[in-house]
């Protein structure tokens, strides 16, 4: 079985880090923030999740960092480096704003302009980062956290807004072959996708464009994440084949080594 190549062009060969301040949060009361290189953030504790509210003033736009980036997308960082994508940073009236939550009760935050808001790594394009408390009494610990998994300079970019962030996800999927390795997900993303375009070129109400683009969005992204998990699968079942054939191969050189030790004169 040979792997296909299409999804490994994907994966960047060598991953960069980035430092960034996690913080633990008392069981009551508000932590806030200092983002890097600016930016403030808010952190609070409710029951079994904690609470992030960002405002950020005069954001850069995505594209500033890299031409197929279409949005910012949020990131809490776990003290052991693990990731968590809590949503899509909100641009608009000259502000940035996000409101979730996330279930880390220790956490540090990331920022990073992506092609789309449900990638599931952090692109290297890293526009903000949690900084230490100015409270010294807050514990705090820097982590290191990989970036860049994805290579995206191959996208073609295009304007603002939801609808690249669709045919983005379009062609990261397809990249990753994901039309024949999980071919009916991708079909069902590429019909939400064709229906966006129609409605876009029959100027549709934008809350069914919006619909659309978020389907096609949401499986497309489904759609990768089969198609890597098999490949990655065909790797390993490749690899094993060949440590397979490579024990054969010892025990026949093995084998013929024995008959020419007892076949040597005396």
């Amino acid at each position: 079985m040979i792997l296909g190549a299409s999804i490994l062009s994907l994966l960047m060969l060598w991953a960069t880090t980035v430092e960034t301040v996690v913080v633990g949060l008392p069981a009551r009361g508000k932590v806030n923030v200092t983002l890097t290189p600016a930016g403030k953030a808010e952190l609070e504790r409710v029951s079994a999740q904690t609470r992030v509210k960002i405002e950020i003033d005069r954001p850069r736009q995505p594209q500033a960092l890299a031409a197929v980036m279409n949005t910012y997308v949020v990131w809490a960082v776990s003290p052991e480096g693990f990731l968590e994508n809590v949503g899509e940073l909100e641009l608009e009236d000259g502000k940035a704003r996000f409101d979730g939550t996330t279930r880390f009760d220790q956490l540090g935050l990331l920022i990073t302009a992506e092609p789309h808001y449900m990638v599931d790594r952090p692109s290297d394009a890293v526009a903000y980062r949690s900084r230490p408390p100015e409270s010294a009494s807050i514990r705090r610990f820097s982590v290191p956290v990989e970036t860049g998994a994805y290579d995206y300079s191959k996208l073609q970019p295009g304007a603002p807004g939801i609808a690249s962030q669709a045919r983005a996800a379009f062609q990261i999927a397809v990249a990753a072959q994901a039309d024949r390795l999980a071919e009916s997900e991708f079909r069902l993303a590429r019909a939400a996708l064709d229906t966006m375009e129609e409605m876009l070129k029959r100027a549709a109400p934008l809350d069914f464009i919006m619909q659309s683009a978020h389907e096609s969005i949401r499986r497309f992204q489904r759609a990768f994440l089969i198609a890597r998990e098999r490949t990655a699968s065909m790797a390993l079942e490749n690899a094993d084949a060949r440590a397979r054939k490579l024990e054969a191969e010892l025990k026949e050189v093995r084998q013929r080594l024995q008959e020419l030790e007892t076949s040597r004169p005396r």
